[in-house]
């Protein structure tokens, strides 16, 4: 995995299609001179990074940033209102800017105390709060590149679905870089329930809703499959187009889907003699023409238990299954609870509620 991807401040070259992201990013890192409240972030920097064990030449610059793009003092609604993609890449520059600069997590700790007693008392609980990803996730920052792309699906269907598109390879590639870093962490933490605790937990959540929303983009979204990995094969899959210059030694005889893979999607895993198992339930009287029909059933069953899990998705998520139920939706763009239940509300792609947001933190824990 390219360590570029990390880090926003570096997406400028490899990944142009991000423009609101880039936006953003340079905005949070951009300098305070000038911002009509710079006296009074300088002020409360000074004494925040001095009871930090902070140094004041290294460390109260990034808090000055820090506290103007909480929105400390502003009555902006990009402040009072903040969206999950704004949360989400304010978290990558802050997680980035504490590696780069080594600031005291007192800093960070301080300047969002400040942050939140202001919201309180105007009583905006529409926040970007601060929860240590460390404390709550393994690999926090992979966890948030994965928000960032749940928050930018739309981004990255419009580019891939445009004929002609001069970033389609790029946002080929950096689709093949969240696909890795979902198949690393999952095989890392989930693949084996070894040593398993509430942050290993919390991790595979976030990896599984990953995992759901691809395959909503891939199945129902996506017009080209043949330009990212499938979600069906999605390990052998990510070897025949992301590392084409790799030897594909992934790939399994005659195309077999990954078992790892048939579990996650709910799915009963098979040996290598699945076929012959399940042949042998069937007639065998029928001699060479009762082969021939066998090899058909076979290969029909497969294809009708493939299908399925594309029709279930089309069901819930395209307007074929708006017109079965006509309570899919309420209002706000949510879906209705008394459809589906929660699991359709979190593979909706229809923004933020704000109402909802004030459990939203940087750990994406629900509180």
């Amino acid at each position: 995995m390219s360590e570029n991807i990390l880090d926003i401040g570096k997406w400028k070259e490899i990944y142009p299609f991000f423009n609101n992201v880039l936006t953003m990013y340079d905005e949070f890192d951009s300098h305070v001179d000038g911002n009509i409240n710079e006296r009074h972030y300088d002020f409360m920097c000074d004494h925040i990074v001095k009871t930090s064990n902070g140094e004041l030449k290294k460390h109260k610059n990034i808090c000055m940033k820090l506290m103007r793009n909480l929105g400390h003092r502003s009555s902006n609604s990009k402040f009072l209102y903040p969206t999950h993609d704004r949360c989400n890449v304010l978290y990558n520059w802050i997680y980035n800017s504490i590696n780069k600069h080594s600031i005291p997590r007192d800093v960070i700790v301080k300047c969002y105390d400040d942050y939140t007693t202001i919201k309180k008392v105007r009583h905006n609980e529409n926040i970007c709060p601060y929860y240590s990803c460390d404390d709550i996730y393994e690999e926090p920052i992979n966890i948030i590149m994965l928000k960032i792309f749940e928050s930018n699906v739309d981004i990255l269907i419009s580019t891939l679905n445009e004929e002609k598109n001069p970033f389609t390879s790029s946002c080929q590639k950096y689709v093949c870089e969240l696909v890795k870093i979902y198949n690393d962490m999952y095989s890392k933490f989930c693949a084996k329930r070894t040593e398993w605790g509430a942050k290993r937990e919390k991790t595979c959540d976030i990896l599984n809703k990953f995992y759901d929303i691809y395959k909503l983009f891939f199945f129902v979204k996506l017009q080209n499959t043949n330009k990212i990995p499938s979600p069906e094969n999605i390990e052998n899959d990510y070897l025949v187009k992301c590392t084409s210059h790799k030897p594909q030694m992934g790939l399994t005889s005659e195309g077999r889907t990954n078992p790892d893979t048939l579990i996650r999607m709910g799915m009963p895993a098979t040996d290598d003699d699945s076929e012959g198992k399940l042949e042998e339930n069937l007639p065998t009287s029928l001699g060479n023409e009762g082969n021939s029909m066998k090899k058909s059933i076979t290969t029909t069953i497969g294809t009708v238990a493939g299908a399925s899990t594309i029709l279930t998705l089309l069901y819930k998520f395209t307007p074929a299954g708006t017109l079965l139920h006509s309570g899919l939706r309420g209002s706000g763009g949510r879906i209705n609870n008394h459809a589906y239940g929660d699991d359709a509300n979190e593979l909706s792609f229809n923004g933020l509620v704000h109402k909802d947001f004030n459990s939203y933190n940087i750990g994406y824990e629900a509180v």
